[in-house]
């Protein structure tokens, strides 16, 4: 690109210090150094990082505190009866306790995972419970079969979240429906195990009324206008 006075107009050498015919300084303008540009930085979000340092950090303060709390327990019931009855209990309970916490900070990525870890530390509770009593009595008959029902159900829960997100009336009416159903698992194993003979007289008070309403959610979902569907979605906030 050819360079001009900007007093005369004559045309100058490029990077000339002066013009020749009138004396007038030419700038400089391409030969300086150029300033490299450096773009602006990729947006990165740090939370996840800093918020599982976090979470490490309240873990380990817990950690400490149910630690301590585990010697204050067994040394206090050691010196008061010279041997451990009650502490066994609170020992495990905080112990899962210990793992609850662990769960619920999400160090557990997957849901699902989440769910069995839950429901296994749920076992392992009400199974050291039983076992420290003296001898295994309730845990087979009546902690087993709840606990494997609610973790089934909360399984299905989460799966058909992933399809029925979309129609959330048809989601709380089939979570309803496996609720109903919970209901009857719950009194069957409890009746048996007090009476020995399956009953069912609660879960049936109870279930019948929730199982309409599911059922009446999903005829809601399918048949009524939609305009009156958003109305009402609107007022209940779903």
């Amino acid at each position: 690109m050819s360079a001009y006075c900007p007093k005369c107009g004559v045309k100058v050498k490029e990077g000339g210090t002066d013009c020749p015919l009138c004396g007038y300084p030419i700038p400089n303008v391409d030969g300086g150094k150029k300033t490299d540009v450096h773009p602006f930085p990729t947006p990165e979000n740090i939370y996840p990082a800093e918020f599982k340092k976090i979470k490490k950090k309240i873990l380990k303060s817990i950690t400490v505190i149910f630690g301590l709390a585990i010697i204050i327990m067994y040394v206090e019931n050691i010196y008061l009866q010279g041997e451990i009855t009650w502490a066994k209990y609170s020992i495990a309970s905080t112990v899962s306790l210990w793992v609850y916490i662990g769960i619920f900070l999400k160090f557990i990525p997957s849901k699902y995972f989440y769910l069995t870890a839950a429901s296994v530390n749920t076992l392992g509770l009400l199974f050291a419970l039983d076992y420290l009593s003296g001898s295994v009595t309730w845990f087979y008959k009546l902690g087993l079969p709840l606990v494997l029902g609610l973790y089934g159900f909360s399984l299905i829960a989460v799966f058909t979240y992933k399809y029925l997100k979309a129609k959330l009336l048809i989601y709380i009416g089939v979570n309803m429906i496996f609720a109903t159903l919970y209901f009857l698992l719950a009194e069957w194993a409890i009746s048996i195990f007090v009476t020995g003979t399956p009953q069912f007289l609660w879960s049936l008070i109870v279930g019948i009324p929730t199982f309409l309403l599911a059922l009446a959610l999903i005829y809601f979902h399918y048949y009524f206008p939609g305009d009156i569907k958003d109305e009402v979605k609107r007022r209940f906030h779903i």
